[in-house]
């Protein structure tokens, strides 16, 4: 059971804290396999509205969990960007899960061969176009995973970087200790840059 937690002068659990925080942006949701990532999205989906889910990993029991939840759903397996993008363009829904982006970028490894330098100029046209089309829903989730970027021997989010301008908040899985800990972080807009020089 999650832990309950005053918020303002209500008690609600973490997952309706996160919805409020969430509702009406545009949302990446990253971590590590099997951290949880697609777990938290569903159940998210009852605070969202009616929820397009596109899956393009197939590895978890969607559909199965969203009714145990009584969330609208209207699931969609998808096996490349070309599919998403349709579905995308012909729902009316409140908002839409992409999980994962992951899943669709290596389905161009697939089709394009792995050395192929097609796969990066198309990854960042279609992942743009993702983006852009879910300007449609009043939110948009698209769950991704932890890549290494080993020149700074750190982590880095599995998306187009550039594409990262349009996300209103970054939502981070980790393990610690055996516990799942939730790390959000939101793009606060610069309405005026001051530059110094």
């Amino acid at each position: 059971m999650a832990k309950l937690e005053k918020y303002g002068e209500e008690k609600i659990n973490p997952i309706e804290k996160l919805a409020r925080i969430i509702k009406g942006k545009k949302v990446v949701i990253y971590g590590a396999s099997w951290s949880g990532k697609t777990t938290l999205a569903i159940h998210l989906i009852p605070h969202l509205g009616a929820t397009l889910y596109l899956d393009s990993d197939g590895n978890y029991p969607v559909e199965e969990m969203a009714q145990k939840l009584n969330a609208k759903i209207l699931y969609k397996r998808v096996d490349n960007f070309v599919q998403a993008i349709k579905a995308m363009e012909n729902a009316n829904m409140d908002a839409v899960i992409i999980d994962s982006m992951s899943g669709l970028i290596a389905s161009l490894y697939e089709k394009e061969g792995v050395g192929s330098p097609r796969v990066t100029l198309l990854s960042a046209q279609y992942q743009e176009r993702l983006i852009k089309l879910s300007e449609k829903f009043n939110t948009a989730i698209i769950i991704t995973h932890v890549g290494a970027d080993f020149r700074r021997q750190s982590e880095r989010i599995r998306i187009n970087q550039a594409l990262l301008r349009y996300i209103d908040v970054i939502v981070k899985l980790d393990i610690v200790n055996g516990k799942r800990k939730i790390i959000v972080q939101k793009r606060e807009p610069v309405e005026k840059p001051d530059f110094e020089f």
